[in-house]
């Protein structure tokens, strides 16, 4: 998420100062650096990256930085080379995609426009990456991920600098309860989220934070320091992160979680 995200979010919501940070906990989370994607003329940094478990491949959204124009790569999961490159330039449908999901049982990619409407889902077909007409929750939704185990979908919503409201859908996007959180961060900022049985990972500007099924944090791991964590998802036994750097995008490994995937 970037400043033209923050400032339309600002445009939503009424937002109290925070007056004080709250400290993160101090465990390091462990990030491996497995590979750096080289992007195509038009396109400067990633926003969305997900697993598609029927394709074997990794899916990853790139835009410019009006949101004009957008490029889908699905890589190798073995190397991170691009198998395939899908080209779009629709800012009204798929905008910003700032983040990326994938449902297998509907085959379908989800991503938010979040630059021009901020209610809206995008459906994308996983086989030919052509765009479907969009959904309009009744939330606004900046992030999105979905939980194979619960068949439902989880979206972080920042309400201030420190907390944010978590809220879960069902299959069709109908809201089936909220929580609000405490992100333990001094900025409104929040990027990719990953769901598993309940459970939720989401990223700030520079920590992983954990949210266990009753809705509670259950821990905060900070990363690097200057990184930004865009997106992610889990394969096979390792979760698997895209970052931006330098007009390329850095794909890292996280071989421990603070909670059973079994994906």
């Amino acid at each position: 998420m970037d400043q033209a995200i923050l400032d339309y979010i600002n445009t939503l919501i009424m937002m109290p100062t925070v007056e004080r940070r709250v400290s993160e906990v101090q465990t390091p989370m462990s990030l491996k650096l497995l590979a750096t994607v080289p992007l195509n003329e038009g396109v400067n940094q990633c926003q969305g990256f997900c697993y598609n478990s029927k394709k074997d491949v990794f899916v990853l959204a790139c835009i410019n930085e009006e949101s004009t124009k957008q490029i889908i790569y699905e890589l190798d999961p073995s190397n991170f080379n691009v198998v395939n490159r899908y080209e779009y330039k629709d800012k009204n449908n798929l905008g910003h995609m700032n983040t990326l999901t994938y449902n297998p049982k509907t085959n379908k990619l989800y991503t938010t426009n979040a630059i021009v409407n901020g209610y809206m889902v995008t459906p994308i077909n996983a086989d030919t990456l052509e765009v479907e007409s969009p959904i309009k929750l009744s939330d606004k939704v900046f992030n999105l991920a979905y939980d194979t185990e619960l068949n439902q979908f989880v979206s972080i919503l920042p309400l201030t600098n420190t907390y944010r409201t978590i809220n879960y859908y069902d299959a069709r996007f109908k809201r089936l309860r909220s929580a609000r959180i405490n992100a333990q961060h001094s900025n409104l900022n929040n990027n990719g989220a990953y769901a598993h049985n309940g459970s939720t990972i989401f990223t700030t500007l520079s920590s992983f934070v954990f949210v266990n099924k009753g809705g509670n944090v259950q821990s905060i791991m900070p990363y690097t320091s200057g990184m930004e964590v865009e997106d992610m998802d889990y394969r096979k036994g390792i979760m698997y992160v895209a970052v931006n750097y330098k007009g390329k995008v850095q794909i890292y490994g996280v071989p421990k979680l603070p909670f059973d995937t079994r994906a």
